[in-house]
């Protein structure tokens, strides 16, 4: 199968073999091949010959191995793949001589993985304490994740890109649309780090693009600042370090009690925390009235000059309730929402994002 290592650090490659020589001149081998490119052409990561490769003494008899001492470990450096994907092939060389056997083989990823729970106020329902995923049931999530054409900074990541069987997932873990989440600096939390996009769930987990994986990022193990991002919500950031390693760490956002840098930096509803929604412009700061308002690209969607239109579906910005309609005015249109996040009721009022 082909390996995919676009979040990986540090790879190595490990497998356990067993192998012991037939006698002089009957000695076989074992080579490891690696492909960066589908198979096209293939690199030697390991290869090994009689008496080198054994791991037992010598035996005239059809052998097995019969205890641990008998196995190695072999780990190789794969780092060179980091960040594309690899095939892997084991070819067994043979020189008339005894039985070969491989064990435990595992590509191993040096990278560190975070569980983020994650709620977005656009589509979310008290009801049912659950997003809906009525952009995902109409074919309008793209396949790619839309941030990097956006121009949002992308350090170390961008282009993730999911399988249409990801899309196919319906309930709980039925996807809602793209989200970053971003590692930043405990020194400096305006310096980003790492960012990667993935999948966020309706019941708030976000996952990579696979659709069931936390994320991985490209970094060294330690401890990071985590902020998550959206493309017409403001984001937010946890102020509370978190430790990342090969062991997957835990993070909700969706919580009341996670520390947040600066001052309402989430919406509260249902006794849970999401991000507001409304950037439509994609500035920081929510505003309905004025310069680069948040209303005006929404009457604008719909064609401007009858606020009573509506679009087709499709995946815009100015969908602010996500349910793949842009609509002005009348019930469940794009506009309110951005009034009621101001304060709904001084039209001049604005919200920044709390990210520093």
């Amino acid at each position: 199968p082909v390996v995919d290592l676009s979040a990986s650090a540090g790879t190595r490659l490990k497998f356990h073999h067993a192998y012991v020589i037939y006698g002089p001149g009957y000695e076989d081998g074992m080579r490891v091949e690696v492909s960066g490119n589908c198979g096209a052409t293939w690199t030697t990561v390991f290869q090994q010959n009689g008496s080198v490769l054994a791991t037992a003494p010598a035996s005239t008899s059809s052998w097995s191995p019969t205890n641990c001492s008998q196995w190695r470990l072999n780990d190789i450096d794969l780092s060179a793949y980091d960040g594309g994907s690899v095939m892997v092939r084991f070819t067994g060389i043979n020189g008339y001589g005894n039985n070969l056997y491989l064990d435990n083989m595992v590509v191993e990823s040096g990278g560190v993985s975070l569980a983020l729970s994650l709620l977005l106020e656009g589509p979310y329902e008290t009801s049912s304490d659950r997003m809906r995923d009525d952009l995902r049931s109409q074919g309008l999530v793209p396949s790619t994740e839309p941030y990097s054409a956006l121009g949002y900074n992308m350090a170390s990541g961008g282009g993730e890109s999911a399988d249409a069987a990801v899309f196919a997932t319906t309930g709980d873990n039925a996807i809602v649309d793209w989200v970053l989440v971003e590692l930043r600096s405990v020194a400096d939390p305006s310096s980003t780090i790492a960012v990667r996009a993935g999948l966020l769930q309706r019941d708030g987990d976000v996952v990579d693009k696979d659709g069931l994986s936390p994320l991985i990022f490209s970094v060294p193990a330690g401890d990071y600042l985590v902020a998550a991002r959206h493309r017409n919500h403001l984001g937010a950031l946890c102020t509370t370090p978190v430790a990342l390693g090969s062991t997957t760490a835990a993070l909700d956002l969706t919580s009341t009690s996670t520390p947040l840098f600066g001052t309402n930096a989430m919406k509260q509803a249902n006794g849970r925390r999401m991000l507001w929604v409304g950037d439509v412009l994609r500035d920081g700061t929510l505003r309905y009235v004025g310069g680069n308002n948040d209303r005006d690209p929404i009457l604008q969607q719909v064609g401007g000059s009858v606020p009573t239109n509506t679009t087709s579906p499709g995946y815009y910005p100015a969908d602010v309730n996500m349910d793949g309609i842009v609509r002005y005015t009348g019930s469940a249109n794009d506009r309110d929402p951005v009034l009621l996040n101001i304060g709904g009721s001084t039209p001049t009022n604005t919200r920044p994002e709390q990210l520093p």
